[in-house]
């Protein structure tokens, strides 16, 4: 990666370098307890950034009233209601304020993403191969050669890197850095980061088969597998009777043994998923507010050390804010998907990374992380323009 053939003036590209940094260094180790709060370097980075856009290029937050980004303030909106109406709103609020943080990120770097998309690619996967060492080198210093527990929202760095590699080599025919993929697939797997592995693993599948692809596919083409989709999903629900295996879970679930799912994380996380659905069961429309769900959960528990959320984006979405906040969170995600398609501006991987990032969050827990993953392509596609 060569940034010194980009053609940009000192101040220009130092903008290129801190918001390029910003989500790498959120997905690194670099976070301090401060007073009580965790602070990490990012925030102060974007917050550093803000204050200097406010100043220099307001301009730039017009971009918040993006037709695209529109519908998701009116769900934020929703998530406020939801707060009245679950007597919830301090916890409504906090959680508005970090989607609003998270989108004011994507905003900004949507700009420099769109300015010049393989700069801002190419200095993203530096960053992101500079936090995924700094993260190995640390456990390393610990005696800890696999499974960097210690990395927190760090270890997701991996699978994020892997992924961009892979589309990138893939979109410009890059066979060093395809290498580099291959290289790094070795940090990844002894992370045993099992969702990014899995993700991964799935994307490059899924890349063997569009890669002959050269031509967009029609509206009718697109239509078709769509309904093939559908059709297959809702086949599985029927012939696999996916209901009646739920309830065996439930009624297993009345007979838990706590002490082995305090030490066994299949065990425990199942069960959480179990318990996740009875709430949803009891709330399906509003759901039981922001941050709820570990107070439901002492319904299912005698040991608090096994209170968690349900570990699964979607699940908890819906027991927090119901069939109604999730039905618009997915139907807007759609909607993006569907324009950046009839745009015809981007390569096709951009469609990959939307499937990586919609696979992954099945697996994580609520929280800022979890939004950067899920928002990361939706409010920021521009890494994936095709300028040809």
């Amino acid at each position: 990666m060569m940034f010194s053939s980009y053609n940009y003036s000192k101040k220009e590209m130092l903008g290129f370098l801190v918001v390029c940094a910003i989500l790498p260094l959120y997905f690194s180790m670099f976070r301090y307890g401060v007073a009580g709060a965790l602070i990490r370097l990012s925030d102060l980075l974007l917050l550093s950034l803000v204050s200097f856009k406010l100043i220099t290029t307001p301009k730039v937050f017009y971009n918040f009233a993006q037709i695209r980004i529109l519908p998701l303030w009116f769900y934020i909106s929703y998530i406020l209601f939801n707060g009245l109406y679950n007597d919830n709103i301090a916890a409504s609020i906090k959680e508005c304020i970090q989607l609003v943080w998270v989108v004011t990120y994507f905003v900004i770097a949507s700009e420099y993403a769109k300015k010049n998309s393989k700069l801002f690619l190419d200095l993203t996967i530096a960053f992101l191969i500079l936090s995924a060492l700094y993260t190995v080198l640390y456990h390393f210093s610990l005696g800890h050669l696999t499974r960097y527990k210690s990395a927190n929202d760090g270890k997701y760095a991996f699978g994020l890197l892997s992924l961009l590699l892979l589309l990138k080599s893939s979109m410009f025919n890059d066979k060093r850095t395809f290498k580099v993929f291959l290289l790094s697939l070795i940090p990844l797997f002894m992370s045993m980061e099992r969702k990014g592995i899995f993700g991964v693993l799935l994307i490059f599948l899924l890349l063997l088969f569009i890669r002959p692809i050269r031509a967009k596919a029609s509206a009718g083409e697109v239509k078709l597998i769509f309904v093939s989709s559908l059709t297959l999903l809702l086949s599985a629900f029927y012939f696999f009777d996916i209901q009646g295996f739920i309830d065996e879970k439930i009624y297993q679930s009345n007979f838990l043994d706590e002490s082995i799912a305090l030490y066994t994380s299949n065990v425990h996380r199942e069960n959480l998923l179990i318990n996740a659905i009875q709430i949803i069961k009891s709330n399906p429309l509003l759901g039981v507010g922001s941050d709820q769900i570990v107070y439901y959960m002492f319904d299912y528990y005698w040991d608090e050390r096994l209170i968690n959320g349900a570990h699964n984006f979607y699940l908890d979405m819906l027991v927090q804010y119901g069939g109604v906040g999730l039905t618009l969170l997915i139907s807007w995600s759609l909607y993006c998907i569907y324009s950046c398609y009839a745009s015809n501006r981007y390569h096709k991987e951009l469609f990959l990374f939307y499937i990586y990032c919609m696979f992954v969050v099945t697996f994580m827990a609520v929280g800022q992380a979890v939004m950067l993953v899920f928002f990361m392509p939706f409010l920021n596609p521009y890494m994936f323009l095709n300028h040809d």
